[in-house]
């Protein structure tokens, strides 16, 4: 006698569901789960061995509990990665608020009003920031921040360790610089000092010159950038700086056009310097910093000369020149 046919269909599809539960109880354990179940009882109703659903559901439910401690440990895990503080190093320690990073804090500040004798355009209230900051690096000051105010005035913020008494040096010196211009040289002296005046008085050291030249006994002393040397110059300018009537920088040349009036007047300098005897063959572009070149002349320069050199700060001497093309002036307040 023959199985019904009806008999037969149905036992193959319950043993088909539970080898299907089992696969996926490995690899979707909730869902092995439930079609395990669902195959057991379809197996029992149909008087077959439940067996394979019984181990689906058991696999199925083992690594489904896996699953979800592994997943909650994976949170926690990375929870505790992204939620820790930051790593320092004991070289660079986190900063806080209530203690700033070093070279932050300020201290005095310093109100500069800026006049010209030409137009006071941005170009020379950013020469004069420029200039101003160097200025201070120059003197051995820290200077925080130089910002503009809506008046036009500059704001010197210093650093919290300058003292009052250097504030105020900084506030003398830039309001009644003691030399601005083209000089003729009288000497040349080392920058250590000493060097006899003439009348029982002798120079002092580049160091004490800080604040810019100073004025000393009808003459003006002013040292170089490199405070190597001193130049003792006369009291008065042969031309002023506002003579400067162009500044143009090219990679590290500075070029520089005088004013038609006084190109003249520099022609017929240059030319009676270039035969001269030291230091009388010298000219020197002197500012409120100190001197900016002090060339020796070998012929007549027609109103036209360039500044380079290897170890040139093109855009810093560009500021510098500018001012005195503007015939710029500071008064500290």
């Amino acid at each position: 006698m023959t199985d019904s046919p009806h008999v037969s269909t149905r036992d193959t599809r319950s043993s088909t569901l539970s080898i299907v539960a089992l696969a996926l109880a490995f690899i979707l354990p909730l869902a092995g789960v439930v079609l395990g179940l669902v195959a057991r009882v379809k197996s029992k109703a149909s008087g077959l061995p439940t067996v394979v659903a019984t181990t689906a559901v058991t696999i199925g439910a083992i690594l489904s509990v896996v699953w979800v401690v592994a997943i909650v440990l994976l949170l926690s895990f990375g929870g505790a990665l992204s939620g820790g503080a930051a790593p320092t190093t004991p070289d660079t320690p986190a900063p806080s608020e209530s203690t700033p990073p070093s070279g932050s804090e300020s201290g005095d500040e310093l109100v500069i009003q800026v006049t010209a004798e030409r137009d006071l355009d941005s170009a020379t209230l950013a020469a004069a920031r420029t200039a101003l900051a160097f200025y201070g690096e120059n003197a051995g000051i820290e200077v925080v921040d130089i910002a503009e105010t809506d008046a036009g005035d500059l704001v010197v913020t210093f650093g919290a360790d300058v003292t009052g008494t250097d504030v105020d040096a900084f506030a003398r010196a830039i309001s009644a610089p003691a030399a601005q211009g083209f000089y003729a040289v009288d000497a040349v002296h080392p920058a250590t000092g000493g060097a006899d005046l003439g009348d029982g008085s002798a120079t002092p050291p580049c160091d004490a010159l800080r604040f810019g030249p100073i004025s000393l006994e009808g003459h003006v002393l002013a040292c170089d950038e490199a405070m190597l040397t001193q130049l003792l110059l006369p009291s008065s300018a042969r031309l002023v700086g506002n003579a400067i009537a162009e500044v143009e920088v090219s990679g590290d040349v500075v070029a520089v056009t005088l004013s038609a009036p006084d190109a003249e007047d520099f022609a017929t300098w240059t030319r009676e310097a270039s035969t001269a005897p030291a230091p009388g063959n010298q000219i020197a572009l002197v500012d409120f910093i100190g001197v900016i070149s002090a060339p020796m002349v070998s012929g007549e320069l027609a109103g036209e000369f360039q500044i380079s050199g290897a170890t040139l700060d093109a855009d810093l001497l560009a500021a510098r020149l500018q001012l005195l093309s503007a015939g710029a002036s500071f008064t500290a307040r």
